[in-house]
């Protein structure tokens, strides 16, 4: 019995690595996934080549100046991608500013109702008996 228990536990292992690997062949994985290059609006593929580039430097496949290079013109792509997306710096900034100006007219007119409600209880209207 004991000489089965490695046995077994070599056979599930082994089902569980197969299943790990053919996992994404059994969901239908595009053919071309990772192999393409990543689109203008692709800011985390981007950033996962910089560290790809990170790591290569480290192994030494890599120049420090290569890697500079690189790096620097993935992440100006990435930075055009952001803008590209959410706006420019000007555009963020009117849109804040229009946000802050509808919450101050929404506290103003609170504060004009809530006014106008303790003077109402303060001077209550004669009413007709």
């Amino acid at each position: 019995m004991n000489a089965d228990l490695p046995t077994i536990l070599g056979i599930v292992l082994v089902a569980a690595a197969a299943a790990f690997v053919l996992l994404p062949l059994a969901r239908g994985a595009p053919a071309d996934a990772g192999e393409s290059e990543p689109g203008p609006t692709d800011r985390f593929g981007l950033y996962r080549q910089v560290l790809e580039l990170e790591f290569d430097r480290e192994l030494g496949k890599l120049s420090q100046a290569d890697f500079d290079q690189l790096s620097s013109e993935l992440l100006a792509e990435a930075g055009q991608a952001l803008r590209e997306e959410r706006g420019t710096v000007g555009e963020l900034d009117e849109e804040i500013e229009r946000e802050i100006a509808a919450a101050r007219a929404a506290f103003a007119a609170a504060r004009a109702w809530s006014t106008e409600d303790v003077e109402d209880r303060k001077h209550p209207a004669a009413t007709p008996s």
